[in-house]
């Protein structure tokens, strides 16, 4: 049995994907965004565990773009979004709820499918024809892709002058180490060090930064030189090493930690416009971070970028 036909899919609930999907909404499409994680959000994560309260992922977000200025503006006030520090003159906003409250109030009233991982798509006539790993089918006249490029590659068939455009862009790795403290920190205020030294990116206490939790939890990423060469190592001698290069800001002894690996953490390669759309058959347009910078409004800017390609076809 032939499945419905939706106007608009977008792969990926990430800022990215809520960004257009919302956009598309608004202009009078239906929209169904498909996501393989337990949640939307992507690296705008946030989790609990052991009496500590996490961002595990993004640590922070900016609104330099007035288009972006005015969605944050628009949760000042609330849980979702408020300041956290200023550098060089400009001001850096957490979400006391944790980082994924953003994405998660931006789905409000956007239909999303989580849990479902796409296994192919092809281009058949005018449609484009979803797979998933859970043997479920989709159909849809335009097509909305924010997964990570080289995720996008491996699903989509797309030109050689495609492919070529697109093959230029690249990923940092990160490995994380969410550690749960016995007392405070020795991170001074307002919490974030910004180490940029291997095998240390960044260190984030998330009590100073508002998150509630009874324990004092610090997130650790790490360079990109420590997470590749450190990728397949086990996670408990990569923790080990992680643990002891941070001991000297932590202050108090870690009761438990947490390992997770982002294999497409931060764009380092990117590509020079918002997003990528591709004609002569069923739309089809690229967007995320690679495109539009690699921060989260970056992000949200790209899909927005992404949605207007369509609307303008």
């Amino acid at each position: 049995m032939n499945s419905p036909v939706e106007d608009c899919i977008v792969i990926g609930a990430g800022l990215s994907g809520l960004a257009a999907a919302r956009t598309l909404q608004s202009a009078g499409l239906e929209v169904l965004l498909l996501d393989k994680g337990r949640r939307v959000g992507g690296r705008m994560a946030s989790r609990h565990f052991e009496g500590a309260h996490f961002d595990y992922g993004a640590q922070f977000f900016t609104a330099r773009d007035p288009e972006f200025r005015r969605v944050v503006d628009g949760f000042l006030g609330t849980d979702v979004a408020a300041p956290w520090f200023d550098r060089e003159g400009e001001t850096r906003y957490c979400s006391p709820l944790g980082m994924n409250a953003l994405p998660q109030s931006l789905a409000e009233g956007l239909r999303v499918a989580c849990g479902v991982t796409v296994a192919a798509v092809r281009r058949d006539q005018n449609l484009w024809r979803i797979v998933t790993e859970e043997g479920e089918e989709y159909s849809t006249e335009v097509l909305v892709v924010t997964t990570p490029v080289p995720q996008a590659l491996a699903l989509l068939e797309l030109s050689e002058q495609a492919r070529n455009d697109l093959s230029t862009i690249e990923y940092h790795r990160c490995v994380a180490i969410l550690a749960v403290l016995a007392g405070e920190s020795a991170i001074p205020a307002p919490g974030f060090l910004r180490i940029a030294q291997e095998p240390l990116q960044t260190l984030a206490d998330n009590r100073q930064k508002g998150l509630d939790g009874e324990m004092t939890g610090v997130t650790i990423l790490a360079g990109p030189a420590f997470s590749l060469l450190h990728w397949e190592t086990v996670k408990e001698e990569a923790a080990k090493l992680l643990l002891a290069a941070a001991a000297p800001w932590l202050g108090s002894p870690v009761t438990h930690w947490r390992y997770h690996r982002w294999r497409y953490s931060q764009p380092v390669q990117t590509f020079d416009a918002r997003c990528y759309g591709i004609e002569g058959g069923p739309p089809l347009v690229l967007a995320g971070d690679a495109f539009g910078g690699p921060r989260v409004e970056g992000a949200f800017l790209s899909g927005v970028a992404a949605a207007n390609w369509l609307l303008e076809r």
